[in-house]
């Protein structure tokens, strides 16, 4: 699991997880959809830590609100697009910590 968490684009990517707010996290299986559309770059890794910030999260929404999600990953997908959807509505970015 890719766990994402709500960031403000200010704050240090050394912060503290347990001062973040946790947002949700995705499968691999979605992550790899994702990347092979071209939603997520590929010099991102599945199991790495690394971080969006707004404009980021923000384009990502946009982009995936308007396509439509394959229907084995769309629940999965919806949840993606809320967690995007809090941290754009924040005004902030994610901060992803891989497993």
């Amino acid at each position: 699991m890719l766990d994402f968490y709500l960031i403000k684009d200010s704050q240090p990517t050394q912060s503290e997880i347990t001062d973040l707010e946790y947002l949700g996290g995705i499968r691999e299986a979605l992550f790899s959809q994702l990347q092979t559309e071209g939603i997520i770059e590929p010099r991102f890794d599945f199991y790495s830590d690394f971080r969006w910030g707004s404009e980021m999260a923000a384009r990502m929404l946009v982009t995936l609100q308007k396509r439509l999600p394959c229907a084995p990953q769309q629940m999965e997908c919806k949840s993606f697009i809320a967690l995007l959807h809090k941290a754009v509505g924040a005004n902030g970015g994610l901060l992803a910590v891989g497993d």
